[in-house]
């Protein structure tokens, strides 16, 4: 039997959607005939770690002697995919740039000392039992209005347009102080650039729109996808932003500012909606691809 060359994972509700559809089927199929991949589609919640003596990994109960040579990453479960480091397989991405991706202040840390341009970024650090970060101090640095993030977040979630304090101490309590503070990029309002970079190539982007009038541009807010045609000025700001962060698959968001673009967040575990609805990219293509090129490189 061929050895297995690469794992894709997915969450139980993802994966059975995607069975459900022919998805699954008609990866496997593309791989095998189109790429030359021996690819198996993987239910991330069937697996289970254990660790004493030796590190191992159970699917669906059944200890497993086979592992592939790649896998791919399509959910934040870093337990897992460093249990599969430890195994000696290749995550993309890899546990450490996840990690870094996912915490937005130490993203826009790595952004700054790679001379990638982001918005003004602000982070106080928090004491345990008492409130000390206050509204007129962040005010003094990015003015009375701006952006305050969970450090955690993500698709445009516990993201908010903050210009008075009481706002901003209901949600600098809410998140316990775990909060960052952008300067508010006025001219970018309701709309962003999702751009895509997979192993170290740009591959496309979009336009996110708001449809509602909120500031957030996320299409998981409910926004639309509009095709962008001004690609060149952002490619190589893209590529950058992703190799900052060290990540093989990623989704660069992109402001536009008076005086030119700002990343404003990078993604490890991006949907490809946006960008397939703009152009003929084809998500299985872009995974695809990018297995085949791991798998070549020596």
């Amino acid at each position: 039997m061929k050895k297995i060359d690469a794992w894709l994972f997915y969450s139980e509700y993802s994966y059975n959607k995607k069975i459900e559809s022919g998805y699954i089927d008609e990866i496997v199929r593309k791989a095998k005939e189109e790429y030359g991949i021996n690819l198996e589609v993987k239910n991330i919640h069937k697996f289970t770690l254990i660790s004493g003596e030796e590190n191992k990994l159970l699917y669906d109960g059944v200890e497993v002697t086979e592992l592939p040579k790649i896998a791919i990453s399509r959910r934040y479960e870093i337990y897992f995919f460093r249990q599969l480091e430890l195994l000696g397989v290749k995550v993309f991405n890899n546990v450490q740039s996840m990690i870094d991706a996912r915490n937005k202040m130490k993203t826009h840390q790595m952004l700054a000392n790679s001379c990638v341009k982001t918005p003004k970024t602000v982070y106080i650090v928090p004491k345990r039992t008492v409130m000390n970060i206050k509204y007129e101090d962040v005010s003094k640095l990015l003015g009375k209005k701006f952006v305050l993030k969970w450090i955690y977040g993500s698709q445009g979630t516990f993201v908010h347009l903050v210009d008075n304090e009481n706002d901003f101490n209901e949600l600098v309590l809410k998140y316990q102080g775990k909060v960052l503070f952008q300067k508010f990029i006025e001219e970018s309002f309701g709309f962003d650039i999702r751009a895509y970079v997979l192993g170290g190539e740009y591959v496309g982007c979009a336009v996110r729109k708001s449809s509602s009038g909120d500031f957030r541009s996320n299409l998981a807010k409910g926004g639309s996808a509009l095709k962008f045609d001004k690609e060149d000025e952002i490619k190589d700001l893209a590529v950058q932003a992703a190799k900052a962060v060290n990540l093989d698959i990623c989704g660069v968001d992109i402001l536009v500012g008076k005086d030119g673009y700002y990343i404003c967040e990078v993604n490890a575990i991006p949907g490809f909606k946006s960008i397939s609805k703009v152009n003929s990219i084809n998500e299985k293509d872009l995974i695809l691809n990018l297995i085949r090129k791991k798998l070549d490189e020596k």
